[in-house]
């Protein structure tokens, strides 16, 4: 079992937090934050952690074995995504004659070949297109890892041109969603990314050190939230402020693992709240058929019974398969079959 990064749970508790706050304030917006999309910050806030994570993984193996195991990745990920999100699909497309869900066929089959980043259509199924981002980046980034001397120059490039690429989509000059496309969004990954790669030679700058080690880290991101909500005009919204957030976030993470003594630090590895952020992955799943306004439900039995099915995918899918990925492991099929020894990072 891996050891856990303090903080990342906690963290990924108030992502999925922020994606059903956002959906059960789909019709009645806060009028202070009007303009504060709740669901894409905590879209943002699990793409940072994603980026962070799966990189500092990856650079554990090159430093552990000297190489990348593509194959032993792409079936980590395979235990770790599959089994839920299948069994979830198929539930959907179950339940399509019913009437009782919002999706078509059509919706399912393009989220099981993850590409709803690119044909989304709303509905049940609509917070898939983040999965769809998701499952690009594994793909494109392990590889991109393994060949490549100097990786973060490839974060450099992506931090670059996904803010081009969203400004030119909001004025419709490019053919895609400037909140959704891989292209568009991918930056936010990109940042965790450069987090992973670069988090001890920031760490030994006195600056960087003194504004992640105090409040203004908290300041920022306030700040930049407040300046999005207040001045969102297209450049601001998709260029500066988008970037911006994505540093801000990257601080916040990198703060919150090397300081859990603090009080918010403590908050985010409390036991419940870190159960939560464990759970984040079935509940982002299932949260979304229960926050339709098809259903009158109040919104506290809307979450229990989102938590309740988040609940049965954790323990009777996840878990399991996690399991089976263990033993596979230890029986040493996942040894580097397609593995590629890079060229050292410098």
């Amino acid at each position: 079992m891996e050891k856990r990064i303090p903080s990342l749970d906690g963290l990924r508790a108030i992502s999925i937090s922020l994606v059903i706050f956002s959906h059960l304030t789909l019709a009645h917006p806060l009028p202070l934050l009007w303009r504060v999309q709740y669901g894409k910050l905590g879209v943002r806030v699990f793409f940072v952690i994603s980026g962070f994570l799966i990189t500092s993984l990856l650079l554990k193996e090159l430093t552990r074995t000297g190489r990348i195991s593509l194959t032993g990745f792409y079936i980590r990920r395979l235990f770790r995504i599959a089994p839920a999100y299948y069994v979830f699909l198929a539930f959907v497309a179950l339940l399509i004659p019913t009437g009782w869900v919002l999706a078509h066929y059509s919706s399912v089959v393009f989220s099981a070949i993850y590409i709803n980043d690119y044909t989304f259509d709303g509905g049940t199924l609509g917070h898939t297109w983040s999965l769809a981002v998701e499952e690009q980046f594994y793909l494109l980034w392990p590889l991109a890892m393994a060949v490549s001397r100097r990786p973060e120059r490839i974060c450099y490039v992506v931090l670059l041109i996904s803010p081009v690429f969203r400004l030119l989509s909001s004025y419709n000059l490019w053919p895609t969603d400037p909140q959704l496309a891989f292209e568009c969004v991918s930056d936010a990954l990109a940042t965790g990314c450069l987090l992973a790669i670069l988090r001890e030679r920031l760490w030994a700058k006195t600056a960087y050190r003194a504004l992640v080690g105090s409040r203004w880290a908290i300041a920022v991101t306030v700040l930049v939230l407040l300046v999005l909500a207040v001045f969102p005009s297209s450049v601001i919204l998709w260029v500066l402020g988008g970037s911006a957030l994505n540093v801000a976030i990257a601080m916040l993470l990198d703060r919150y693992i090397r300081s859990p003594q603090t009080r918010i630090g403590r908050g985010l590895n409390w036991a419940p709240v870190a159960w939560l952020g464990t759970m984040s992955y079935s509940l982002y799943l299932w949260q979304q058929p229960w926050m339709t306004e098809m259903l009158s439900f109040p919104w506290y039995v809307k979450v229990a019974c989102a938590l309740a099915c988040a609940s049965a995918s954790y323990y009777l899918i996840e878990r399991p398969a996690l399991a089976l990925r263990d033993r596979w492991i230890k029986r040493g099929r996942t040894a580097p079959i397609s593995a590629i020894t890079p060229r050292p990072v410098t």
